[in-house]
């Protein structure tokens, strides 16, 4: 079945989740941030906390189509410190 209209979200409402896993350096959670500021990003929510011998950062964002989601999601990726990163819909 599908969404009733009155469930989808407004265009402006649609946010990406971004899940980034990056050694657990001093400067790591500033090297991700600084990525998705040049990529000019709308940061709506963040979480940084360490998870294992890593820090997972959980950046949501406003949606801003798939290729600049792809390329914000390389970016990072070729970040230093950086180990993984994934991203889907919020």
């Amino acid at each position: 079945m599908g969404a009733a209209v009155s469930d989808l979200k407004p265009e402006e409402d649609k946010r990406r989740l971004f899940l980034v896993i990056a050694d657990d350096t001093p400067d790591a959670l500033m090297r991700v941030l600084g990525v998705a500021n040049v990529q000019q990003t709308r940061l709506r929510a963040l979480t940084a906390q360490p998870d294992g011998a890593g820090l997972s950062i959980r950046l949501e964002l406003d949606d801003q189509g798939d290729e600049r989601a792809q390329t914000l999601a390389a970016r990072l990726s070729a970040c230093p410190s950086v180990r993984g990163v994934g991203f889907g819909w919020r």
